[in-house]
């Protein structure tokens, strides 16, 4: 009969190291989890105006997992006379915008409609849009909202690219590579007359 103790002994040996693992992963989450409960409170935040964090093209991050939401995220961005979001799509999930002051222009696919304060735009998973203020002198400023973490990461790779030489401009292929790997956003190469 063949002797079975080493076989036993590896088997206890291996589910020490799997609790011990398990353990620690419990911890850590723990210890995340009274983070953001004593930064941001169990019960939510109030975000005051002019908090947030900035990234790029006037966009400040107001809400998202890194802040203690789930997967949602909230962006408010500002536009400048001349600016826009380029043509893009979300296939990860819907997006909302609200006018919080301004006009400019909100593209939906083949549709093109004068937005201002107050509007609301709603642009379903995979559907072409964008935002865009090209000739008035008052900046537009919307909030958006979505359910996808991955766009913000997108924003924050951008950034850190975009801070790391700000002598050289980023490349339409570096933000195909970024976007790629990331999932946010895919920009559409066909423009929309």
């Amino acid at each position: 009969m063949q002797d079975l103790s080493p076989l036993v002994f590896n088997t206890r040996e291996f589910w020490d190291i799997q609790m011990k693992k398990i353990i620690t992963i419990c911890l850590a989450t723990l210890l995340l989890t009274f983070f953001f409960n004593t930064v941001y409170g169990s019960d939510g935040f109030v975000l005051k105006a002019g908090e947030g964090e900035a990234v790029m093209n006037g966009m400040v991050i107001k809400a998202s997992p890194s802040t203690g939401t789930s997967n949602s995220i909230l962006v408010e961005q500002t536009f400048q006379k001349g600016s826009t979001t380029g043509l893009h799509i979300h296939d990860q999930g819907d997006e909302l915008f609200y006018v919080v002051s301004g006009n400019g222009l909100a593209t939906l696919g083949t549709i093109i409609k004068e937005i201002s304060a107050g509007d609301v735009i709603f642009v379903p998973a995979g559907v072409a849009h964008k935002i865009e203020n090209l000739k008035n002198s008052l900046p537009l400023v919307v909030v958006f909202f979505m359910d996808s973490p991955e766009l913000v990461e997108e924003f924050r790779a951008i950034q850190k690219r975009t801070v790391s030489h700000p002598d050289k401009p980023i490349t339409p292929e570096e933000l195909a590579e970024i976007r790629r790997i990331i999932g946010g956003s895919r920009v559409v190469e066909v423009q929309i007359e």
